[in-house]
């Protein structure tokens, strides 16, 4: 019988290309990967045998009858090797691979090993194929069990890839149900329709490809700017030392200065600069083991325990003696994360999001940072408050208390502070420290400032404080809120909304980063003072806010902040008084915070301060205490009025 071999040498030709693009690049030393080389050449090869049994099976009176035993034997054992290769593959990317640890694996191995040794015994009991002295090459009794085998690896990866698909991306489950699908296709074609045409090894090939083009392409691991491995490829390598149980270490190497050298040096010069860093780094360990995580983050991940120490002292001094580029002497600082040699726990999110929140840490750290189990437990809890903040957000389930705030003139209440609190389900009662840190690192800060605000002006609507005497309630509006474009809008709208007057409130910041005439954060707080609502610079004496946000901002109050009142009353210091002289002369109004006692309280009314809030008048209690505590004031008000 003579076989069309034109889709099978053009496969072979295609294959051999994709292996040789595929191995000029560097590629993750994964399981995967690892898989995948090996489906490649098991293909390739496969399809080269598949060519010469053809030819060698239509010319067998050429050649001797040992020599075509020898090739036939190979493609079918190949053939059989195929499928389970392709089987495994299959198993790592569904995240299954600890079945091969398993007895099922055991299992999953007979059809393929029962198909081997047919093969092996054919040429002596002729199974799957004989030669008869007449006809030459005829299939034996048991050809058909390669349909068989393949029918069966390829219906339990189906299964594999159907009941573990959340373990797979939906792109990748596409493609990996486009690749079994055409796999059963050209075995269908070749064994009904085209028996005489040889098209089975094209759609391996074309399934191959497909793998390479959207899970296995090189290019989607590499960092075109340094070559090195990105962040996509540190998460691939990291969850594969994971799910393996290996052991690993990790060294974060943070260049503090890139964008500075950027800028003065020229981005070329500074990517030169960066290049023989990375060369430095990559001589003493190999490049399959760094990890360009950011711009200016670089990772060593090994799974061989090495000196972190001795690296970091030999790196710092690299880097101290510079980088003469075009000339010019460039030095590049750095700060270091160390990650102990262990492994991690869940998936690679985990030591991600260790990795991220050491990161957080360097903005205001000025050394190196280790990491230990007491710092993983403050990641894992900055973790979980970064979710209940956003699920609390979600849920519209952050809470407003309110700070009484008390004029020692009428020695009334006549303002409040409105102050948002979370109290999670899982994580319990969160600090108003924590949460807004976190709201303000990843921007949900805007969402939680409208929630507060909204949430105010309801409570303004059925409440009504002014009736109680209490003109304004303080809402504290971070940077960020300040700077986006319609935010006062925004806050506008939701007012009228709820037919509330923005003259209702006065709006606390602690400091504003643009403050020139045509910012968007100076247009924002002159659209709602127009409306009639007031600003308030909070914090003054904490460090956050400073004369220079007072003397360029449209404030009207100054709230100064505990630590300048506490260092008044327990050690003496006279710069109390003086800047609440200051600030008088400026016709500014004056709230002090953190009041604890009488004589407190006594004493700063002396000085001329227009507000007094703390301890000694009112904790920061809830809505509805608030709500009793306006209606006993406006009470003892009544009685005051009907006695007199």
């Amino acid at each position: 019988m003579k076989w069309n071999i034109d889709f099978e040498v053009a496969a072979l030709a295609f294959e051999l290309v994709l292996i040789i693009f595929y191995f000029a690049k560097r590629h993750l030393p994964t399981n995967k990967n690892r898989y995948f080389i090996t489906c490649m050449c098991a293909g390739c090869f496969m399809t080269f045998l598949d060519v010469v049994t053809a030819v060698a099976d239509t010319y067998w009176t050429l050649f001797p009858i040992e020599l075509l035993h020898v090739v036939n034997v190979l493609y079918f054992v190949s053939m059989a090797l195929n499928v389970l290769i392709l089987f495994l593959y299959v198993l790592t990317i569904t995240g299954q691979r600890d079945t091969l640890n398993t007895p099922l694996f055991v299992i999953y191995c007979m059809p393929a090993v029962i198909a081997i040794i047919l093969a092996i015994a054919t040429p002596f009991v002729g199974a799957v194929y004989r030669f008869d002295p007449v006809e030459g090459y005829v299939h034996g009794p048991a050809y058909i069990t390669n349909y068989v085998l393949s029918s069966f690896y390829l219906l339990i990866a189906t299964v594999y890839v159907i009941v573990y698909r959340k373990n797979i991306i939906r792109l990748h489950l596409i493609c990996l149900g486009v690749m079994l699908a055409l796999l059963a296709l050209g075995a269908t074609l070749q064994s009904l329709i085209f028996n005489w045409v040889l098209l089975t090894n094209a759609f391996v090939c074309y399934s191959i490809c497909i793998l390479y083009m959207s899970l296995q392409n090189p290019d989607l691991y590499i960092d075109k700017e340094t070559g090195l491995f990105n962040r996509d490829g540190f998460n691939e390598y990291l969850q594969e030392l994971i799910d393996s149980n290996t052991k690993y270490m990790c060294l974060v190497i943070c260049i503090d200065n890139y964008r500075t050298v950027k800028s003065v040096f020229g981005e070329e010069k500074a990517r030169a600069a960066l290049k023989e860093m990375i060369d430095y780094v990559i001589e003493r360990y190999t490049a399959n083991h760094i990890f360009r995580y950011d711009e200016e983050t670089y990772i060593v991940l090994s799974p061989i325990e090495f000196d972190v120490d001795l690296a970091i002292s030999q790196g710092r001094r690299r880097l101290e003696a510079g980088f003469v580029i075009h000339g010019e002497q460039i030095r590049l600082t750095a700060r270091f994360i160390q990650m102990p040699y262990g492994g991690s726990e869940g998936d690679e999110r985990h030591t991600n999001e260790i990795i991220d929140y050491a990161l957080k840490r360097l903005d205001t750290s000025r050394g190196d940072i280790f990491v230990d189990e007491e710092f993983i437990r403050q990641s894992v809890r900055s973790r979980n408050v970064e979710i209940a903040t956003e699920r609390a957000i979600e849920k519209k389930t952050v809470q407003v208390y309110f700070m009484p705030i008390f004029s020692p003139y009428t020695e009334k209440m006549e303002r409040a502070e409105a102050l948002a609190r979370i109290f999670d389900e899982n994580v319990g009662f969160i600090p108003p420290a924590e949460f807004i840190a976190e709201a303000e690192r990843n921007g949900s800060i805007i969402a939680l400032g409208r929630q507060i605000f909204e949430k105010v002006c309801e409570f303004i609507k059925e409440q009504e404080p002014l009736q109680y005497g209490v003109s304004r309630i303080s809402v504290n509006l971070s940077a960020m809120q300040l700077m986006q474009d319609g935010m006062a809008e925004e806050f506008i709208r939701i007012a009228e909304n709820y037919n509330v007057s923005m003259s209702s409130f006065s709006f606390d910041i602690a400091e504003v980063s643009e403050k020139d005439p045509g910012s968007v954060a100076l247009k924002n707080m002159n659209k709602l003072i127009d409306r009639g609502a007031e600003f308030a610079l909070n914090d003054y004496g904490s460090g956050y806010s400073s004369l220079e946000n007072i003397l360029n901002l449209p404030v009207k109050l100054v709230k100064i902040d505990r630590a300048l009142v506490r260092s008044y009353f327990e050690s003496g210091s006279m710069l109390l008084p003086d800047v609440i002289e200051m600030f008088r002369n400026q016709k500014l109004q004056l709230a002090l915070v953190g009041v604890e006692t009488k004589d407190m309280a006594r004493r700063l009314s002396v000085m001329g301060c227009d507000y007094l809030q703390g301890y000694f008048y009112s904790r920061t209690i809830p809505a509805r205490n608030f709500v009793a505590l306006m209606k006993k004031q406006d009470g003892g008000d009544q009685q005051m009025r009907m006695s007199g």
